[in-house]
Protein backbone atom coordinates (compact mmCIF):
# COMPACT_ATOMS: atom_id res chain seq x y z
CA UNK A 1 0.00 0.00 0.00
CA UNK A 2 2.86 2.13 0.86
CA UNK A 3 4.81 1.66 -2.54
CA UNK A 4 1.09 2.55 -4.41
CA UNK A 5 1.27 5.33 -2.53
CA UNK A 6 4.89 6.64 -3.15
CA UNK A 7 4.25 5.99 -6.85
CA UNK A 8 1.08 8.55 -7.13
CA UNK A 9 3.23 10.78 -5.45
CA UNK A 10 6.19 10.67 -7.71
CA UNK A 11 4.02 10.94 -10.65
CA UNK A 12 1.42 13.94 -9.55
CA UNK A 13 4.65 16.20 -7.99
CA UNK A 14 7.81 15.21 -8.94
CA UNK A 15 7.15 13.97 -12.76
CA UNK A 16 5.51 17.57 -13.42
CA UNK A 17 8.87 19.62 -11.92
CA UNK A 18 11.47 17.65 -13.51
CA UNK A 19 9.48 18.00 -16.74
CA UNK A 20 9.89 21.99 -16.61
CA UNK A 21 13.13 21.54 -16.04
CA UNK A 22 14.16 20.15 -19.62
CA UNK A 23 15.13 22.74 -21.71
CA UNK A 24 14.46 22.45 -25.71
CA UNK A 25 17.65 23.75 -27.86
CA UNK A 26 16.10 24.86 -31.29
CA UNK A 27 17.83 23.38 -34.44
CA UNK A 28 18.56 24.82 -37.69
CA UNK A 29 18.40 22.95 -40.87
CA UNK A 30 19.84 23.84 -44.35
CA UNK A 31 18.42 23.03 -47.45
CA UNK A 32 20.31 23.25 -50.82
CA UNK A 33 18.80 23.60 -53.95
CA UNK A 34 20.67 22.10 -56.99
CA UNK A 35 20.35 24.05 -60.15
CA UNK A 36 22.03 23.36 -63.78
CA UNK A 37 23.99 26.00 -65.14
CA UNK A 38 24.89 27.09 -68.79
CA UNK A 39 28.77 28.47 -69.67
CA UNK A 40 29.68 29.70 -73.32
CA UNK A 41 31.20 27.95 -75.30
CA UNK A 42 32.44 28.12 -79.00
CA UNK A 43 30.30 28.68 -82.50
CA UNK A 44 30.35 28.34 -85.69
CA UNK A 45 29.71 32.04 -85.65
CA UNK A 46 32.95 32.77 -84.05
CA UNK A 47 31.59 34.28 -81.05
CA UNK A 48 30.49 32.24 -77.61
CA UNK A 49 27.33 30.66 -77.21
CA UNK A 50 25.45 28.49 -74.65
CA UNK A 51 24.63 25.86 -77.27
CA UNK A 52 27.41 25.90 -80.01
CA UNK A 53 26.74 24.74 -83.24
CA UNK A 54 29.43 23.60 -86.12
CA UNK A 55 28.61 21.08 -89.06
CA UNK A 56 28.29 20.94 -92.97
CA UNK A 57 25.76 18.57 -94.99
CA UNK A 58 26.70 15.28 -93.04
CA UNK A 59 26.58 15.95 -89.50
CA UNK A 60 25.94 18.66 -86.88
CA UNK A 61 28.25 18.95 -83.99
CA UNK A 62 26.34 20.47 -80.85
CA UNK A 63 28.74 21.62 -78.12
CA UNK A 64 27.73 22.82 -74.00
CA UNK A 65 29.48 23.35 -71.07
CA UNK A 66 26.84 22.53 -68.56
CA UNK A 67 27.68 22.51 -64.60
CA UNK A 68 25.36 22.30 -61.03
CA UNK A 69 25.55 24.43 -58.87
CA UNK A 70 26.24 23.77 -56.30
CA UNK A 71 28.81 21.43 -57.64
CA UNK A 72 27.80 17.63 -57.36
CA UNK A 73 29.76 14.46 -58.78
CA UNK A 74 25.85 13.22 -59.89
CA UNK A 75 25.68 12.77 -63.81
CA UNK A 76 23.61 14.69 -66.58
CA UNK A 77 22.01 13.83 -69.44
CA UNK A 78 21.10 16.14 -72.30
CA UNK A 79 19.36 15.33 -75.73
CA UNK A 80 19.26 18.07 -77.98
CA UNK A 81 16.80 17.57 -81.41
CA UNK A 82 16.98 19.59 -84.97
CA UNK A 83 13.67 21.54 -85.62
CA UNK A 84 11.74 21.06 -82.90
CA UNK A 85 8.64 23.74 -83.47
CA UNK A 86 8.06 23.59 -79.61
CA UNK A 87 10.30 25.03 -77.11
CA UNK A 88 7.93 24.82 -74.51
CA UNK A 89 6.44 20.98 -74.22
CA UNK A 90 9.58 19.35 -74.89
CA UNK A 91 7.60 15.97 -75.63
CA UNK A 92 6.45 17.42 -78.84
CA UNK A 93 10.00 16.86 -80.24
CA UNK A 94 9.83 12.93 -79.22
CA UNK A 95 10.40 11.31 -82.84
CA UNK A 96 12.78 14.03 -84.47
CA UNK A 97 16.06 13.27 -85.17
CA UNK A 98 18.05 14.20 -82.34
CA UNK A 99 21.51 13.02 -80.06
CA UNK A 100 21.80 11.97 -76.73
CA UNK A 101 25.09 12.74 -73.83
CA UNK A 102 24.84 10.64 -70.51
CA UNK A 103 28.11 11.59 -68.29
CA UNK A 104 29.99 13.96 -66.28
CA UNK A 105 29.07 17.84 -66.38
CA UNK A 106 31.39 19.89 -68.04
CA UNK A 107 32.70 20.28 -71.86
CA UNK A 108 30.81 17.79 -73.92
CA UNK A 109 29.26 17.35 -77.42
CA UNK A 110 26.74 15.11 -79.62
CA UNK A 111 26.51 14.77 -83.00
CA UNK A 112 23.08 14.45 -85.50
CA UNK A 113 24.11 12.43 -88.80
CA UNK A 114 22.83 13.46 -91.93
CA UNK A 115 20.63 15.72 -90.54
CA UNK A 116 17.27 17.03 -92.46
CA UNK A 117 17.80 20.56 -92.86
CA UNK A 118 14.97 22.62 -94.10
CA UNK A 119 16.13 25.18 -96.03
CA UNK A 120 12.92 26.65 -96.87
CA UNK A 121 12.72 28.31 -93.03
CA UNK A 122 14.99 29.01 -89.94
CA UNK A 123 16.29 26.10 -88.57
CA UNK A 124 16.76 25.17 -84.79
CA UNK A 125 18.55 22.86 -82.04
CA UNK A 126 16.37 22.41 -78.85
CA UNK A 127 18.28 21.06 -75.67
CA UNK A 128 17.14 19.42 -72.64
CA UNK A 129 19.67 19.11 -69.57
CA UNK A 130 18.53 17.28 -66.45
CA UNK A 131 19.87 15.39 -63.51
CA UNK A 132 18.81 11.60 -64.71
CA UNK A 133 18.78 10.44 -60.93
CA UNK A 134 16.26 13.59 -60.13
CA UNK A 135 14.50 14.36 -63.07
CA UNK A 136 12.84 16.96 -61.30
CA UNK A 137 16.24 19.23 -61.88
CA UNK A 138 16.21 20.45 -65.42
CA UNK A 139 17.80 23.61 -66.95
CA UNK A 140 14.99 26.12 -68.37
CA UNK A 141 15.26 29.54 -69.19
CA UNK A 142 13.46 32.58 -67.06
CA UNK A 143 10.25 32.27 -69.53
CA UNK A 144 10.22 28.31 -68.57
CA UNK A 145 11.06 27.31 -71.87
CA UNK A 146 14.27 25.12 -72.98
CA UNK A 147 17.20 26.27 -74.72
CA UNK A 148 17.37 26.55 -78.31
CA UNK A 149 19.50 27.72 -81.13
CA UNK A 150 18.56 29.22 -84.32
CA UNK A 151 19.97 29.33 -88.22
CA UNK A 152 19.47 29.07 -91.54
CA UNK A 153 21.51 26.52 -93.69
CA UNK A 154 22.27 28.52 -96.31
CA UNK A 155 21.68 32.64 -96.51
CA UNK A 156 23.73 35.09 -98.15
CA UNK A 157 23.45 39.02 -99.61
CA UNK A 158 24.75 39.99 -102.87
CA UNK A 159 25.35 43.67 -103.71
CA UNK A 160 26.72 44.64 -107.10
CA UNK A 161 26.78 48.54 -108.88
CA UNK A 162 25.52 49.42 -112.11
CA UNK A 163 26.98 52.95 -113.55
CA UNK A 164 28.25 53.79 -117.15
CA UNK A 165 30.95 52.13 -118.74
CA UNK A 166 33.48 53.46 -121.33
CA UNK A 167 33.03 52.27 -125.22
CA UNK A 168 36.23 50.29 -125.85
CA UNK A 169 37.21 49.43 -122.55
CA UNK A 170 37.36 46.11 -120.15
CA UNK A 171 36.60 46.44 -116.50
CA UNK A 172 35.98 44.43 -113.73
CA UNK A 173 32.52 43.98 -112.49
CA UNK A 174 32.63 43.46 -108.95
CA UNK A 175 29.83 41.42 -106.96
CA UNK A 176 29.97 40.89 -103.55
CA UNK A 177 29.00 37.65 -101.34
CA UNK A 178 28.26 38.07 -97.61
CA UNK A 179 27.74 35.13 -96.25
CA UNK A 180 25.08 34.33 -93.41
CA UNK A 181 25.22 30.30 -93.60
CA UNK A 182 26.01 27.44 -91.21
CA UNK A 183 26.95 25.65 -94.12
CA UNK A 184 30.43 26.49 -95.32
CA UNK A 185 29.65 27.04 -99.23
CA UNK A 186 31.73 28.71 -101.83
CA UNK A 187 29.26 31.56 -104.07
CA UNK A 188 29.02 32.15 -107.74
CA UNK A 189 27.68 34.97 -109.66
CA UNK A 190 27.38 35.54 -113.91
CA UNK A 191 26.63 38.26 -115.54
CA UNK A 192 24.27 37.66 -118.57
CA UNK A 193 22.25 40.75 -120.77
CA UNK A 194 19.67 39.73 -123.53
CA UNK A 195 21.31 39.90 -126.84
CA UNK A 196 21.74 41.54 -128.98
CA UNK A 197 23.49 43.67 -126.79
CA UNK A 198 25.94 46.64 -126.71
CA UNK A 199 28.61 44.89 -124.17
CA UNK A 200 30.18 41.50 -123.96
CA UNK A 201 30.55 39.65 -120.88
CA UNK A 202 33.81 37.18 -119.35
CA UNK A 203 32.16 34.83 -116.80
CA UNK A 204 35.82 33.54 -116.27
CA UNK A 205 36.00 34.41 -112.70
CA UNK A 206 32.93 33.82 -111.21
CA UNK A 207 33.41 31.86 -108.25
CA UNK A 208 34.23 32.64 -104.15
CA UNK A 209 36.39 31.42 -102.32
CA UNK A 210 34.60 28.96 -99.06
CA UNK A 211 32.74 31.21 -96.66
CA UNK A 212 32.17 30.96 -93.05
CA UNK A 213 29.65 32.72 -91.36
CA UNK A 214 30.10 36.55 -92.22
CA UNK A 215 33.02 36.27 -94.42
CA UNK A 216 33.05 38.42 -97.52
CA UNK A 217 34.25 37.81 -101.20
CA UNK A 218 33.78 39.11 -104.20
CA UNK A 219 34.03 37.78 -108.02
CA UNK A 220 34.62 40.01 -110.60
CA UNK A 221 33.27 39.23 -114.29
CA UNK A 222 34.73 41.21 -117.02
CA UNK A 223 32.63 43.55 -119.55
CA UNK A 224 33.74 45.03 -122.54
CA UNK A 225 31.75 48.04 -124.48
CA UNK A 226 31.62 47.63 -127.75
CA UNK A 227 29.65 50.81 -128.94
CA UNK A 228 27.07 53.35 -127.30
CA UNK A 229 23.78 52.67 -127.08
CA UNK A 230 22.54 53.63 -123.96
CA UNK A 231 21.03 51.98 -120.84
CA UNK A 232 20.33 48.08 -120.65
CA UNK A 233 19.54 45.59 -118.14
CA UNK A 234 22.18 43.30 -116.60
CA UNK A 235 21.48 40.16 -115.20
CA UNK A 236 23.46 38.68 -112.20
CA UNK A 237 22.83 35.20 -111.39
CA UNK A 238 23.56 33.73 -108.17
CA UNK A 239 23.73 30.58 -106.49
CA UNK A 240 25.44 28.34 -103.35
CA UNK A 241 27.18 25.37 -104.15
CA UNK A 242 25.93 23.87 -100.93
CA UNK A 243 22.42 24.22 -101.96
CA UNK A 244 20.56 21.13 -102.89
CA UNK A 245 19.21 19.84 -106.28
CA UNK A 246 15.64 21.11 -107.89
CA UNK A 247 12.70 19.93 -110.57
CA UNK A 248 11.69 23.29 -110.59
CA UNK A 249 11.30 26.66 -108.95
CA UNK A 250 9.56 25.63 -106.02
CA UNK A 251 12.18 23.34 -104.66
CA UNK A 252 14.32 26.66 -104.71
CA UNK A 253 14.36 28.29 -101.01
CA UNK A 254 14.51 32.25 -100.43
CA UNK A 255 18.53 32.68 -99.97
CA UNK A 256 17.92 36.20 -98.38
CA UNK A 257 16.45 37.92 -95.40
CA UNK A 258 14.50 40.16 -98.00
CA UNK A 259 11.63 38.65 -99.98
CA UNK A 260 12.03 40.81 -102.54
CA UNK A 261 14.98 41.84 -104.52
CA UNK A 262 15.52 38.89 -106.60
CA UNK A 263 13.87 36.03 -108.91
CA UNK A 264 14.61 32.53 -108.55
CA UNK A 265 14.78 29.88 -111.05
CA UNK A 266 15.49 25.98 -111.67
CA UNK A 267 18.31 25.76 -114.12
CA UNK A 268 19.97 22.42 -115.03
CA UNK A 269 18.61 20.99 -111.47
CA UNK A 270 20.49 24.15 -109.68
CA UNK A 271 18.66 26.85 -107.91
CA UNK A 272 19.69 30.35 -109.30
CA UNK A 273 18.62 33.64 -107.87
CA UNK A 274 18.56 36.50 -110.43
CA UNK A 275 19.60 40.33 -109.13
CA UNK A 276 19.28 43.03 -111.90
CA UNK A 277 20.89 46.39 -111.87
CA UNK A 278 21.05 48.56 -114.97
CA UNK A 279 24.08 49.46 -117.11
CA UNK A 280 24.88 52.09 -119.72
CA UNK A 281 27.91 52.85 -122.04
CA UNK A 282 29.23 56.25 -123.48
CA UNK A 283 32.38 57.52 -125.60
CA UNK A 284 35.15 58.66 -124.15
CA UNK A 285 35.51 62.09 -123.80
CA UNK A 286 38.65 63.35 -124.86
CA UNK A 287 40.16 64.41 -121.30
CA UNK A 288 39.94 60.76 -120.36
CA UNK A 289 41.96 59.31 -123.09
CA UNK A 290 45.65 58.23 -122.39
CA UNK A 291 48.95 58.59 -124.46
CA UNK A 292 48.65 55.71 -126.20
CA UNK A 293 44.66 56.74 -127.18
CA UNK A 294 46.12 60.34 -128.15
CA UNK A 295 48.80 58.97 -130.43
CA UNK A 296 46.04 56.37 -131.92
CA UNK A 297 43.27 59.31 -132.90
CA UNK A 298 46.08 60.90 -134.24
CA UNK A 299 47.68 58.31 -136.30
CA UNK A 300 43.76 57.69 -137.43
CA UNK A 301 43.43 61.51 -137.84
CA UNK A 302 46.57 61.36 -140.11
CA UNK A 303 45.31 58.39 -142.56
CA UNK A 304 42.03 59.55 -142.69
CA UNK A 305 42.96 63.48 -144.03
CA UNK A 306 45.77 61.69 -146.33
CA UNK A 307 42.77 59.39 -147.49
CA UNK A 308 40.92 62.34 -148.35
CA UNK A 309 43.33 64.21 -150.00
CA UNK A 310 44.00 61.16 -152.14
CA UNK A 311 40.40 60.98 -153.30
CA UNK A 312 40.09 64.45 -154.23
CA UNK A 313 43.08 64.51 -156.64
CA UNK A 314 42.95 61.01 -158.04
Amino acid sequence: MKKLIMSIFLVLFIYPIAKAQVTLVPVTTTFFVVTIELYPVDDYTGSNQYIGLFGNKERIDILWNAKYNPETLEPINVTCWLNCRNKTDITECYGLQNCSHQGSTGPASCTIFNPKYDYFSINNITCKFFNPNRPEIEYKLSDGTYPQRVFYPIRYSVSVSGGIYQVGRTIDLPITFVSYSFLNSNYTGLAYVQQPSFIAIDNTYNTTRILRYLQIDTVYPKIAVIYSSGRSILYINTTANELPSCNSVNDCPNISLATQGYQKSCIDRKCWYIFTTEIGSAYLSLPEYGIKELILVLIISVAIFILILIMKYY
